[in-house]
């Protein structure tokens, strides 16, 4: 009669190579977790950048938009400003001479676009700006 052993018993190696193969998979899978986590960290900052760009590409449009009006009140807008790293654009500016205008402006870089809306009460002798705000669409513009 033969008496049945167990692997563990007499061979110890396999003890050794199972938990060596565990512990390798584990170590795989949080590697490739904390790759994916760099990867998406990578996207979202290069997004953040964008958008941080685009607002500024947005708000120097409408500077200059607001200096084109102090030069000349009829200035109607309608224009593409072209940059390095992206667009803007000054739509139509509403309203007609001195009081009660509108300037909105549009930067985008990428795929991102920020949006400003801006209502003057006065433009000369001083510019007097009722409000100044993002947008997510354009309400009140043209």
């Amino acid at each position: 009669m033969q008496t049945s052993r167990s692997l563990v018993g007499t061979k110890p190696g396999y003890i050794l190579l199972i938990s060596i193969l565990i512990i390798g998979a584990v170590c795989s899978v949080i590697l490739s977790s904390l790759l994916l986590l760099g990867t998406n960290a990578s996207h979202v900052s290069v997004s953040v950048q964008q958008s941080d760009e685009a607002l500024q590409l947005a708000q120097g449009c409408a500077d200059y938009g607001l200096r084109q009006l102090r030069n000349s009140l009829s200035y109607g807008g309608n224009e593409v400003l072209s940059y390095r790293h992206g667009t803007c654009e000054l739509r139509s500016i509403g309203g007609i001479g001195n009081t009660n205008r509108l300037l909105c402006s549009e930067g985008q870089v990428g795929d991102t676009v920020r949006r400003l809306e801006i209502v003057v009460n006065q433009v000369l002798p001083k510019t007097k700006i009722f409000s100044w705000q993002e947008v997510s669409f354009f309400s009140l513009c043209p």
